[in-house]
């Protein structure tokens, strides 16, 4: 039976050895990076509908289009959490869309990839999650 590893578990383990044993071996839930899952959602949902529904045929996106975007995914959050969301997503427009000279369509957005490795007779089944694949 293969074992079961990930970019998360692999870097879980990197930073802190005991924490991986806490979280995966003794299934221990920390707190997530947002103060609010559904937060971290919104905003993957939010970037994904960007880079799958943008029409390529300019540059770039306004930021109108950004915050339709952002607004359409995140209606299930409190008013706090929205403001907090359409202020993580100014401040990526910012780094990562305003300062290109072109939005290049990706490969695949919001998707798993898996694949096998054995070592040494070992098989480890690698495991994934990725955002945006670009060419």
């Amino acid at each position: 039976m293969p074992y079961q590893i990930s970019a998360t578990k692999l870097q879980t383990y990197y930073r802190c050895p005991q924490a991986y044993y806490f979280r995966y071996e003794l299934g221990l839930k920390e707190a997530g990076f947002f103060g609010s899952a559904a937060l971290g959602t919104a905003l993957h949902q939010a970037l994904a509908k960007v880079y799958r529904d943008w029409h390529y045929l300019e540059p770039l996106p306004a930021w109108d289009f950004i915050l339709h975007c952002w607004q359409e995914c995140s209606g299930k959050l409190n008013p706090v959490q929205a403001s907090e969301g359409e202020e993580i997503l100014a401040n990526y427009y910012q780094q990562f869309i305003e300062c290109e000279t072109a939005l290049s369509r990706p490969v695949a957005v919001e998707g798993r990839i898996q694949g096998s490795l054995t070592v040494n007779n070992l098989e480890f089944k690698i495991s994934g999650r990725y955002d945006r694949l670009d060419y």
